[in-house]
């Protein structure tokens, strides 16, 4: 890129105008700087060791003092707003686009390979700078999107039709003249693999689907006195999750299933409020139970206990 374009579109005052006329390369990363290469500096000391290591532009929010009279220096009145205005020019060069998701859509496009985004410009720096053509970046955050491009997709609703019987642990859907068998999801999760088989048809992509990518929530068997157990001798199921948007959607999707309770610590929202897991332990009045807790809490209290081994076991 030529600088003096770069520095009209960073919105840049140059501090020192430095001997060369073009960059090939841009880097928030000391560690990835390359010769003849825009970094963009958060103190001095970045900015020291970015021109020891072949920076040929310096871009910095704080006045930087200059140790290369060849190197640019240039001064911006925000970097994380400079580096948006690079990416924005970038996207748009590379027909990039972009896929506002829910975060539990979002974990469905990480199970599709779609590239997804963090919303820290800082973090996706690179993931954005090394996009190819075409290039389809998902985000739960929309402000963030924006920043880098004027529009975006949403999914649609989609027909399909579940086979078998509802299932949480396998479903099998027929989705655009295609059959999906025993995908390793509950059912109630079709609605959104659907959008997204619509979406890439809509858009002409290629797709493969790692199950293994999929977060969605913990299944743990229980036995007749509320610890883990393998499946076939379990009398209950408890679905683990660990935050409140899983939690309110799975609770929201099987509020009408048999069986089907709830239990929140602290609240009065729900089937079985408790104040400890111990307490909970005791509730036996359920085929599925939803809790929102961390993992290794619930362990600790839900794990068979092992007897100590004696002397002369």
């Amino acid at each position: 890129m030529n600088i003096s374009n770069f520095i009209e579109l960073v919105n840049a005052i140059v501090l020192n105008y430095g001997a060369t006329s073009s960059v090939y390369d841009f880097s928030v990363d000391l560690n990835k700087i390359k010769p003849a290469s825009v970094f963009f500096a958060k103190n001095q000391e970045q900015a020291d060791y970015a021109v020891k290591f072949g920076a040929y532009v310096i871009v910095s929010q704080k006045k930087i003092k200059f140790i290369d009279k060849d190197v640019f220096y240039l001064q911006v009145l925000d970097l994380e707003e400079a580096i948006f205005r690079l990416f924005r020019f970038l996207c748009e060069e590379k027909s990039c686009e972009f896929l506002y998701c829910s975060n539990i859509e979002l974990k469905f496009a990480n199970a599709f390979n779609f590239k997804i985004l963090s919303s820290n410009i800082l973090i996706d720096f690179e993931l954005l700078k090394n996009a190819k053509e075409k290039t389809f970046f998902c985000s739960s955050d929309e402000k963030f999107i924006l920043k880098l491009k004027p529009t975006y997709c949403v999914l649609k609703k989609c027909y399909y039709e579940l086979l078998g019987v509802k299932s949480l642990f396998y479903t099998s859907i027929l989705c655009k003249n295609l059959y999906f068998k025993d995908l390793k999801f509950a059912f109630f999760y079709a609605d959104i693999f659907a959008s997204f088989i619509d979406f890439i048809e809509s858009k002409k992509l290629s797709f493969n689907f790692n199950e293994k990518k999929l977060e969605l929530f913990k299944t743990f068997f229980l036995d007749s006195k509320n610890e883990i157990c393998i499946f076939g001798s379990s009398s209950r199921v408890v679905l683990l999750v660990e935050n409140d948007e899983d939690y309110e959607f799975i609770a929201q999707k099987l509020q009408n299933i048999k069986g089907f309770k709830t239990a929140l610590k602290n609240s009065l929202f729900c089937d079985f409020p408790y104040s400890t897991l111990s307490e909970f332990k005791k509730n036996i009045d359920f085929t599925y139970c939803l809790i929102k807790e961390n993992q290794e809490d619930f362990l600790a209290y839900f794990l068979p206990n092992k007897k100590e081994i004696g002397l002369f076991d």
